[in-house]
């Protein structure tokens, strides 16, 4: 089931808010919360329910074990929980992976495990193993609350793509939070802009990137090339951003606070900067454990730029079991160690020249995270640069998938990446009455653009839901 789809739109979300409204303990809400999202879980991934409850109950016995050890060293109990974790995404994420690049490099033919990825093993997985290294870390106090942690883990709102979410930052609002009136028009709002990003801009310039990812290696050039990767650079973040704008808003309208996974990624000046507002809840992860128990930069030079290299391989690996997400992770850390040496000689470039890199350096990299393999995605980097001249068979070709209506929403979509809309809005401050008519109303006519689409069967899953 998708946040974008009729069934889960008009069925799903209304019953279980209905439901929500009308029981008054606390507890049952949220026993109603986590029956609610075993269901949500079990509609995309039936046979995996019971995994996704098996390892949110192992790592919660294990953080009640570290609790009652006291001051006992628990560090045995800390790389269990990491090679359990580690091990449920080494099977069913990347086991064929691993088994297909022994054979290609050493010539063999093992045969290659079918282990179908469950949806979303990587965030709730993350989540649970934030949890018990923060009680290891005594952080955090493990819950005695069985349901509270399962709730934590398993909470429809963002349990296939998250954000990541740590325990410190929603315990408080598993025992206590308030439904009101204010909070549920506002999450609901959040809610449509976010189905809005995700139905009318994503999955429209979706149907650019597939055309043009569809085409051999040998048809591309600099048209084609750039076509899809501009479309697939706003068609990933619209997508991405877009359900953690719906994950915001859902938790909105349960009396929950989720933290914002994005800040306008594409008008960062730096690789830097974008990394810092792009899938800020997954950056957060990596540097707090990973790269600062590495050592972080209190180490050497060469140590810093190695503890950031393997920070994004592993970033990039997490992304899925491709060689392309691994040299995507690769390239962005390069970016990174090159930013920090020329911040030391203080050389300054302007804005405008520092943005311009920036998102054509961010361009190129979602080309190769786009692409199914390295060849194709040296193919598409190549006719980008160097793919003249370019024949009237390809113009021809693009002109029937660039329609009116998808240029405009592509010109929506640069304008939708700025905060130009919420700078404009902000200037009504000082009349809350026509702000709020603005806010809402806009999200009124979005509601009924998404109704369109959705009628008219433009639905496609979330890219983010195989990772």
């Amino acid at each position: 089931m998708e946040f974008a789809s009729a069934n889960f739109l008009f069925i799903f979300l209304p019953v279980v808010y209905l439901l929500y409204l009308v029981l008054p303990w606390k507890k049952v809400r949220n026993w109603l919360l986590i029956a609610a999202s075993l269901v949500f879980y079990a509609w995309g991934e039936l046979y995996y329910v019971a995994l996704m409850v098996f390892s949110a109950t192992v790592n919660f016995f294990i953080a009640l074990w570290m609790k009652r050890r006291g001051e006992k060293n628990n560090k045995a109990l800390l790389i269990a929980a990491i090679v359990f974790n580690i091990g449920l995404l080494a099977v069913f994420k990347y086991a064929a992976f691993a088994v297909e690049s022994v054979n290609g490099v050493f010539s063999v033919s093992i045969p290659v495990p079918k282990i179908p990825s469950p949806l979303g093993i990587s965030f709730f997985t993350f989540q649970a193993l934030s949890y018990v290294i923060d009680v290891y870390r005594k952080d955090i106090e493990p819950t005695k609350d069985y349901g509270n942690f399962l709730l934590y883990i398993s909470f429809f709102a963002q349990l296939v793509q998250g954000p990541i979410i740590r325990y410190s930052t929603i315990a408080e609002q598993l025992d206590d939070r308030k439904l009101t009136a204010e909070g549920t028009a506002e999450g609901l709002r959040l809610f449509i802009i976010g189905l809005a990003m995700k139905l009318v801009i994503a999955n429209s310039l979706g149907r650019v990137t597939a055309y043009v990812y569809g085409l051999e290696a040998s048809s591309l050039n600099a048209a084609y090339a750039w076509a899809g990767a501009v479309c697939f650079m706003l068609q990933i973040y619209f997508d991405f951003a877009g359900y953690s704008q719906m994950a915001i808003g859902l938790g909105r309208m349960f009396g929950f606070t989720i933290p914002q996974n994005f800040n306008y990624p594409y008008i960062a000046y730096s690789m830097t900067d974008f990394w810092r507002r792009w899938h800020i809840t997954l950056s957060r992860w990596f540097r707090d454990y990973v790269y600062i128990p590495l050592g972080g930069n209190r180490r050497s030079a060469f140590r810093t730029g190695l503890n950031k290299i393997i920070v994004f391989l592993l970033t990039g690996l997490w992304h899925g079991a491709n060689w392309t997400f691994v040299v995507w992770g690769a390239y962005n850390g390069a970016f990174l160690l090159g930013e920090n040496y020329i911040k030391k000689t203080k050389f300054r470039l302007p804005k405008i020249v520092t943005w311009l890199y920036t998102i054509i350096a961010v361009t190129v990299g979602f080309a190769i995270f786009n692409s199914p393999n390295m060849a194709y995605a040296w193919a598409m980097i190549k006719n980008m640069f160097a793919g003249f001249p370019v024949s009237a068979d390809s113009i021809a070709g693009l002109s029937g998938v660039f329609k009116p209506t998808t240029i405009a929403i592509l010109i929506a979509a640069v304008i939708g990446a700025t905060p130009l809309a919420k700078i404009v809005c902000s200037k009504l401050d000082n009349k809350p009455v026509l702000q709020a008519v603005l806010r809402y109303g806009i999200a009124v006519v979005l509601f009924v653009l998404c109704l369109f689409f959705i009628a008219s069967g433009n639905f496609n899953p979330s890219i983010y839901t195989q990772f």
